[in-house]
């Protein structure tokens, strides 16, 4: 088993807008060792690559906290029938002794400002696990519940793509920071075709409008992100 070591989530908030506090990430160390979390492609069961192995909450330079977690992806069939889903995490003690919290701390200090980059089209496992941390929500009772996609950010507006979001024709989300505006907006048009919490001043509609016709690179991954996670 290839093992991968990273944060998955810290109390800061994040550049979707969300923030965890630090009893939710406590919360999901405890769910980690309770049981194995699998690690999804596309949110797809049938392309599981790995399981999460150990959770750990530790304090970061700035105060805040993050969950380092141990990450395992599989190389054979054996190590798929060990880490079955759901199932108790036999592994979580031995595999505490891959985290080294040191080192983390590092990376974050390094890393901390930057996004998550785009998939590459042939992905290693590293670039799977970032893909993993970046597009999903872990519940405190251990599912993977969601996932999301950061596209770009213009103000204080962030942009988004959700996984297997049907409700509606396709579409994206514009969210405000401070999470009093979620609205939809169609793919296609860039029109708001509704407001899941709060209401858009039109000012902000042609700020969107505006942004994605400077800016054609982002709206083609932004369609291409929609693809991938509503297939």
């Amino acid at each position: 088993m290839k093992i991968i070591t990273g944060i998955a989530s810290t109390t800061h908030v994040d550049k979707h807008g969300d923030r965890f506090a630090k009893s939710a990430l406590d919360g999901m160390a405890r769910q980690i060792k309770e049981k194995f979390i699998p690690n999804l492609v596309e949110h797809d069961p049938k392309q599981q690559v790995g399981t999460v192995l150990y959770g750990e909450v530790f304090k970061l330079s700035d105060g805040e906290y993050a969950l380092g977690v141990v990450t395992g992806f599989f190389e054979n069939d054996d190590d798929r029938k060990m880490c079955e889903s759901s199932k108790p995490n036999t592994l979580w003690a031995r595999s505490k002794k891959h985290l080294d919290i040191d080192e983390l701390l590092k990376m974050h200090e390094n890393n901390g400002s930057k996004g998550h980059a785009k998939m590459p089209s042939n992905p290693t496992l590293a670039d799977l696990l970032e893909m993993h941390l970046d597009s999903t929500q872990v519940l405190p009772d251990g599912r993977v519940y969601k996932i999301k996609r950061f596209i770009a950010s213009t103000g204080d507006l962030s942009i988004n793509v959700y996984a297997k979001d049907h409700e509606y024709e396709p579409h994206f989300h514009v969210i405000s920071k401070q999470r009093s505006i979620d609205a939809r907006f169609d793919l296609e048009t860039l029109e708001v075709i509704s407001m899941k919490t709060g209401k858009i001043k039109p000012n902000d509609v042609k700020k969107i409008q505006a942004f994605f016709k400077l800016r054609p690179d982002k709206l083609k991954f932004l369609k291409e992100e929609h693809e991938r996670l509503n297939k």
